[in-house]
């Protein structure tokens, strides 16, 4: 997973990256991990001064480590039960709500068609993913940046939505 750490600003990655990658060698591949370097990637980008104001102190890997919110390496923000009810919540309430919508739109087109619209059909699974990846913010993306979890969250969001509906177009290329 040190590919990740080329995300990282270039200044940051001359001053932090080889403890960084220390650090990160000594984890075995989580996805956990991955959203750890990404969003700590992101809020490096976004805050500049967290460079310019850390100590510089060769080795320091815990500094590193708290400054990443890097929960690997145990400076993770604490996720509280509270927490994980808006987590769950939000995966269900929001699953259930989207599936809903989607299979109303379903129901709506069919009526005026015989055959039912591809894209639609396609997006069917952002009616999970989408509340997954907003109930990250009490969990996973918990600590970081507003930017951050705007990035992550919005950033895959659009990803997964353009690869849906890239893969609804082949389909009605076949």
């Amino acid at each position: 997973m040190t590919w990740l750490l080329k995300l990282y600003p270039p200044r940051w990655r001359r001053r932090y990256g080889a403890e960084l990658a220390d650090v990160v060698a000594a984890q075995p591949f989580s996805i956990g991990t991955a959203i750890d370097l990404i969003a700590g990637a992101i809020d490096a980008w976004f805050n500049p001064q967290l460079i310019a104001t850390a100590p510089d102190v060769k080795g320091d890997l815990p500094m590193v480590a708290r400054i990443l919110q890097l929960k690997c390496a145990g400076f993770g923000p604490n996720v509280t039960p509270a927490d994980r009810v808006k987590n769950v919540t939000i995966n269900i309430g929001g699953t259930l709500v989207l599936a809903l919508v989607w299979l109303a739109l379903v129901w709506v087109w069919k009526r005026g068609q015989i055959r039912g619209n591809v894209y639609l059909t396609a997006l069917s699974p952002m009616a999970y993913l989408l509340p997954y990846l907003v109930s990250l913010r009490y969990t996973s993306l918990k600590g970081r940046s507003a930017g951050a979890q705007t990035v992550l969250i919005g950033g895959v969001s659009v990803v997964i939505v353009s690869l849906l509906l890239l893969a609804g177009w082949i389909s009605t290329k076949l």
